[in-house]
């Protein structure tokens, strides 16, 4: 792009070039001057408005960064170092095969991305972590080696960027007592085998099966995502 300002010279309106990328002995210090009433001066004038637009952008948006965060950002490196190891990484989740958990066929009614769901809610979960940029895989088998549980969470998701595996259950009939109980139960196998909420799993519980609140859910995920965050030794 183009570098330059405006002026005026010898009582005309022109346009002073610092930078041009296709004339490399244009220099702050060896400007070209273009008038502006000339069809070489109108096209330049025209380019160096751009840059100056683009510049003034660029000084908000530097403004509104120190005025936010008064620092640099933060420089992650590879491997991450972190205060708590994640029970599962992002290799568990290449290695792990969808549509693990031994149900009938016709139980898994709703097909998203090749992979089968038993409901709208939980393909909406998958959706809305595909749309963010994650990987998803539905209902794979986890186990850990010192348990007898076996879990099949509702969605599973790599957060690649963090070396991390996370899981998300669609509790969506938390209106009906014994569905209520038998998800208490399972929340509660999860934690006995060490998963912690926000941390390894996030739940969406839905007291009214009929509508998922896409927002929620997102919340939901980055909340998780930035507690995973707070993890990393920089």
């Amino acid at each position: 792009m183009i570098h330059g300002y405006f002026g005026k010279r010898g009582g005309h309106n022109v346009v002073y070039i610092t930078y041009d990328p296709t004339n490399r002995s244009i220099k702050p210090d060896h400007k070209r001057i273009l008038r502006i009433d000339t069809e070489e001066g109108r096209i330049a004038a025209a380019a160096v408005a751009e840059y100056i637009k683009k510049k003034a952008e660029l000084q908000y948006l530097m403004e509104l960064w120190n005025a936010t965060y008064c620092r640099e950002p933060r420089e992650i490196q590879y491997p991450l170092r972190k205060v708590r190891k994640n029970i599962f990484n992002s290799q568990y989740f290449k290695d792990a095969k969808p549509n693990m958990n031994d149900y009938k066929r016709e139980e898994l009614k709703i097909e998203y991305k090749g992979q089968w769901f038993r409901s709208k809610n939980e393909m909406s979960a998958a959706q809305i972590i595909n749309e963010m940029g994650y990987k998803f895989k539905s209902e794979i088998h986890v186990a850990l080696a010192h348990s007898d549980l076996d879990h099949f969470p509702d969605v599973s998701f790599d957060v690649e960027e963090l070396d991390l595996m996370m899981m998300a259950e669609i509790d969506g009939k938390l209106d009906k007592g014994n569905y209520r109980l038998k998800s208490m139960e399972r929340q509660y196998g999860y934690f006995d085998d060490g998963f912690r909420e926000f941390k390894d799993i996030v739940f969406m519980r839905l007291s009214d099966p009929t509508v998922f609140d896409p927002e929620h859910f997102k919340m939901l995920v980055y909340a998780a995502i930035e507690a995973n965050i707070d993890d990393v030794i920089y």
